[in-house]
């Protein structure tokens, strides 16, 4: 009987009460009242240390830039391509949603497109470079990892041996990882966001600004690729009825100027062949343009509006100016681990 309530009373002496837990923190207290000269010398290494990471660390800055991707209407698109269909005519417009939604902010951040707007151009204090260069120079002067490779003979991404393209993926990915975002600013709204934080605001504002160009020029490329060529081929097609067309005017102004004082009948027909080749190109010249212009009306009618609602202006918004901050979390941490020291002994 007596070795079952040995747990029980074991459990007993385990528990605390009330009044003891009272004196215990009255005890803690009056430890706390007793090392006082403790807390402040560690609150006071806290905020030094607080100033110290605030004097080191390096301000960065971030560009934002909103802007709103409008659709045109289907509806519009799909009578126009339904009149082309009937001269024969696929006139295209592109897919709807190809780029619809998240895609067009996964375009964003995609490698081909990171790196062309490494390749555009910046111009600062007077000197023009390529935003990849004033990287990399930057980048030099930091003492990065980043290992140096010749660049100058090197145009566009596409030129890019492999010790050119490693380096790219380098950029790209401390990019991709280090400060750019892309997202909708609300999931019931068409506004989009692109930001990029970086410790150049020069660099961070022409960044955000180039990158949106680039997608949107390949945006608009890729959607509309099929009713260019559409209008391309019109375009080469009226060209050579209208060529046709002219000859064969001419000529029948000949055969009528030849024949205009003959008596038989052979060269009337011959006459009378050739009015009937130039109402027949003449048909076909009207059929060709009014094609032409119907594809043009549906690429302008279906041209989506990529339109720029904000866009980053200095002064950036950046993370500077925590002094006070640093210095009060280095002060509490410091107190903190005082406090607990001196409970443990």
């Amino acid at each position: 009987m007596s070795q079952e309530l040995k747990p029980h009373a074991r459990l007993k002496d385990d528990e605390i009460s009330l009044p003891d837990l009272l004196v215990k923190i009255k005890n803690g207290i009056q430890i706390l009242k007793k090392n006082w000269w403790k807390l402040l010398i560690a609150g006071i290494i806290g905020a030094s240390l607080g100033f110290v990471y605030n004097s080191v660390k390096k301000t960065k800055y971030t560009a934002e830039l909103v802007f709103v991707a409008a659709e045109a209407e289907e509806g519009g698109m799909s009578k126009l391509s339904a009149i082309g269909s009937q001269f024969g005519f696929d006139l295209g417009g592109g897919s709807s949603g190809a780029f619809g939604g998240d895609n067009l902010l996964e375009l964003m951040k995609s490698r081909r497109l990171v790196e062309q707007t490494l390749f555009d151009s910046l111009e600062h204090n007077g000197k023009k470079n390529r935003l990849l260069e004033y990287y990399l120079k930057r980048d030099s002067q930091e003492k990065s990892e980043i290992p140096a490779v010749e660049l100058r003979s090197i145009r566009k991404r596409e030129d890019c041996l492999f010790r050119q393209d490693s380096l790219l993926k380098v950029v790209y990915d401390r990019i991709i990882k280090g400060g750019l975002v892309v997202a909708n600013q609300d999931k019931e709204l068409a506004f989009k966001k692109v930001s990029f934080t970086d410790i150049d605001p020069v660099f961070a504002k022409a960044f955000v600004e180039k990158l949106t160009d680039n997608v949107t020029s390949f945006y608009l490329e890729t959607k509309f690729r099929q009713s260019r060529e559409n209008i391309r081929m019109l375009d080469r097609k009226a060209d050579s009825v209208e060529r046709v067309l002219r000859s064969k005017m001419l000529s029948a102004a000949i055969q009528r100027d030849q024949n205009q004082f003959l008596t038989n009948n052979e060269g009337s027909v011959q006459m009378i062949k050739q009015q009937m080749e130039v109402q027949l190109f003449t048909t076909l010249y009207g059929e060709v343009v009014k094609n032409l212009e119907l594809s043009k009306t549906m690429a302008a009618h279906n041209q989506p509006l990529i339109q720029i609602i904000d866009s980053p202006r200095f002064p950036l918004e950046n993370d500077g100016g925590g002094l006070l901050k640093f210095m009060f979390l280095g002060w509490i941490l410091g107190v903190v681990v005082v406090t607990i020291r001196l409970f443990i002994k």
